[in-house]
């Protein structure tokens, strides 16, 4: 339902609101008719109340645009379309200065949800350029207000969420192509995003508010829809050849919580300097990066005895899966990075209030390459079915694994391969570990009671058996995984 909505508010925005093109002339009546061909390929009905050209303006009234599936309906009104013809070649498109929507949706609890839509723009005008079959257009919006009151039907309890969105400084471009379908390809910047929330719980006892901003938003997008599919049946599109992409950067970005109930107030507040979101799709695969910069984070609750706050300096999420099925291994990527974390004194103090253990940022990376093979589409309903995903990984590469914490070190790399002719995928190849400062770690947390001495003992006669010393306070390892499902450990067989 949330990508229905974001669908159509997006292309609500653009047209309310696309480079100019010299070479060719498009009338009024050829734009329309070509939106009304782009909403219907995203799976809408529109109607319309009438159609009347007066001069060089065709005003289009009473726009209605209806989506309905067994789980989610929408329904948009907006009153007035207004496309002028300027004399050369290009169409002024521009729109009511109110809009309104309905939609309902299941959640995944089966409660019935039930929003109200306002939007509220002034002064958006948009260019409108090329031919009917390649469409180009340039927008401005000074502003765009999204007013949203959704009311969740929960049993015989009402829980009402108010939202308020402001889009503010709204330039870019989007072109439309009718290329064995669709391709649609946008780029557009917004100058800033504030959003306000509130609600209250089903029972009554306690409520929130939720406030945020973000500056500096940079949409790049692209989308070709094959010819004869829709969004409503996704794996079909993907089937038929459905693709997209959006880059996305942003800069300085906040938000707070505050949540208040019977055993008293919470807040939570958090801000990033600047971050970036990459997702692509198609029938070869899927990719999703994010990338943050600079992110804090504190918390009061009645729950804990004190405020709370940590810092990150990097966020890193980076995955790349191959989703149709191939006779031959497709690569794979799965990276995570956690970067520079650090703690504030309340929180290291819960746990050790005498500073026992090093207080240094602290680092999680898992860095995976490899290749694997679809052994059916993932994105059709058969495999949708399965009990485990319906794939044969064929190598893995361990670029990097490092964990940093408390003045203790793990690092690995390696390198795997996968025979998968026996059912049960048997690994080959070698891993290379190591550790530093764990046994001074072990030592601090004994000392602190956190550790009991059986266990220290326990970990260290591990260590011994399947680490060697490489320096003070220093361990490496090397698993190798043989032929026959053998496996050993610094040369000594541990399978």
């Amino acid at each position: 339902m949330m990508t229905r909505l974001k669908t159509a508010g997006l292309g609500v925005c653009f047209s309310l609101l696309g480079s100019t093109a010299l070479w060719a002339d498009v009338t009024a009546e050829q734009v329309w008719d070509a939106w009304s061909q782009q909403y219907a390929a995203y799976g809408y009905d529109m109607t319309t109340a009438g159609t009347e050209k007066s001069g060089d303006t065709l005003v289009v009234s009473g726009v209605q645009m209806k989506s309905e599936t067994p789980e989610a309906s929408f329904d948009m009104l907006i009153p007035e379309v207004r496309l002028r013809e300027l004399g050369d070649g290009t169409v002024e498109v521009t729109v009511s200065p109110e809009i309104k929507a309905e939609a309902d949706a299941k959640s995944a609890e089966d409660a019935q949800m039930q929003m109200a839509i306002n939007i509220r723009q002034a002064n958006a005008v948009t260019i409108v350029s090329g031919t009917p079959e390649n469409l180009s257009y340039d927008v401005t919006a000074p502003e765009i207000v999204v007013d949203l009151d959704q009311t969740v039907l929960d049993g015989d309890k009402n829980v009402p969420v108010k939202l308020w969105l402001s889009i503010s400084g709204v330039s870019g471009k989007y072109q439309v192509q009718d290329v064995a379908g669709q391709k649609v390809d946008s780029n557009v910047a917004i100058s800033g995003i504030k959003m306000t929330a509130s609600g209250a719980d089903p029972d009554g006892s306690g409520t929130f508010a939720l406030d945020g901003q973000l500056a500096d938003l940079k949409l790049q997008s692209a989308m070709a829809m094959p010819e004869g599919v829709t969004m409503e049946d996704m794996p079909a599109a993907l089937a038929a050849g459905l693709s997209m992409s959006m880059n996305a950067s942003y800069g300085a970005s906040s938000y707070s919580v505050d949540a208040e109930a019977p055993e008293g107030a919470t807040k939570l507040a958090g801000a990033a300097q600047q971050g970036r979101l990459n997702f692509a799709l198609s029938p070869e695969g899927v990719v999703y990066q994010v990338a943050n910069n600079g992110t804090t984070m504190e918390m009061t609750s009645p729950q804990l005895p004190m405020p709370l706050s940590a810092a990150l300096d990097q966020v890193n999420v980076d995955f790349a899966l191959p989703l149709s099925k191939s006779d031959a291994a497709q690569p794979f990527t799965g990276k995570i990075g956690l970067v520079g974390l650090t703690l504030s004194d309340e929180i290291w103090g819960m746990f050790d209030p005498t500073a026992q253990l090093p207080r240094d940022p602290a680092t999680l990376v898992i860095d995976l390459t490899g290749k694997m093979r679809p052994t059916m589409d993932l994105f059709s309903p058969e495999s949708a079915a399965q009990p485990m995903p319906p794939v044969e990984v064929e190598t893995l590469d361990i670029n990097r694994v490092q964990l940093t914490l408390a003045g203790a070190d793990l690092t690995g790399k390696g390198a795997l391969s996968f025979d998968n002719s026996m059912g049960m995928p048997m690994p080959l190849g070698a891993i290379d570990l190591k550790l530093v400062g764990a046994n001074g770690l072990m030592d601090k947390l004994v000392t602190m009671g956190l550790m009991p001495q059986d266990q220290a003992m326990f970990a260290r006669m591990m260590m011994g058996l399947y680490a060697v010393p490489a320096g003070e306070d220093e361990m490496t390892s090397k698993i190798e995984f043989k032929e026959g499902g053998e496996i050993l450990a610094n040369g000594q067989r541990i399978q």
